[in-house]
């Protein structure tokens, strides 16, 4: 079956999402935790135990919980130990994004699990003011402007690397100066936003101080990682990567 015919019921499914997200009014958005719901749980601590249930208050200033026990992995990073935390329960909303854990569930009704929700909250810890500038409409349409840009690349959040392996080695260009350390066949499309080529892992590793010229990798087997260099790379703002 043409992977097109596949993707239609997610292109139903995401486009009738959107429209309701863009119809919907200001006051349908989910808000950040305010100071009347403050946590009083202690910093998280690199190399500290934390048991399963554990609550930590990262240096991001958001709360997450151990969802299994870890050696004091990074919550931002390693998003199989820890989940984002709401004092006040509902779905974890960093600044206030404007798509909420069931919104999105809707939009991707056959979406991949790498495709976490708490991936996306974790990566938007890094671009606090992505779909969290100027009015509520300007924010549902780049969160959903963003959001068809993913359906598109990846059939409806179903794939996490390039179907196609006959393409792998052609996204490495020997002409820069750092070559492809990973192998020739190492960058090909990987992520939300498909993530190709060495030159375009060198700029997105650089901008998010993660090694993904050495380790392309990494974009397919860790969800924040991934949805960190969606954001990155596929969404028009200033200070992206090129």
């Amino acid at each position: 079956m043409p992977r097109f015919v596949r993707a239609l019921p997610a292109l139903v499914a995401l486009g009738a999402a959107l429209s309701m997200l863009l119809a919907a009014p200001a006051d349908a958005r989910v808000p950040a935790p305010d100071a009347t719901q403050a946590c009083t749980y202690p910093n998280w601590v690199a190399g500290n135990w934390y048991a399963a249930g554990s609550i930590v208050k990262y240096t991001n200033g958001l709360y997450y919980v151990a969802e299994h026990d870890n050696p004091g992995y990074d919550p931002t990073i390693s998003t199989w130990y820890w989940e984002p935390y709401n004092c006040s329960g509902g779905d974890p909303q960093p600044g206030g994004f404007p798509v909420s854990e069931s919104q999105f569930n809707q939009m991707f009704p056959s979406r991949n699990s790498f495709y976490t929700y708490s991936g996306l909250t974790n990566a938007l810890s890094a671009y606090p003011g992505f779909a969290n500038t100027g009015d509520d409409t300007t924010k549902r349409r780049e969160a959903a402007a963003f959001l068809a840009n993913v359906n598109h690349e990846t059939g409806g959040l179903v794939y996490i690397k390039e179907i196609n392996e006959a393409n792998y080695p052609h996204y490495c260009d020997w002409g820069r100066p750092y070559g492809c350390p990973a192998g020739q066949a190492a960058y090909y499309g990987r992520g939300p936003i498909q993530l190709s080529w060495n030159f375009n892992y060198k700029a997105a590793g650089d901008a998010l101080g993660i090694d993904l010229l050495g380790n392309p990798w990494q974009v397919e087997q860790n969800s924040a990682i991934a949805w960190k260099t969606g954001l990155c790379t596929g969404t028009p703002r200033p200070g992206r990567a090129p």
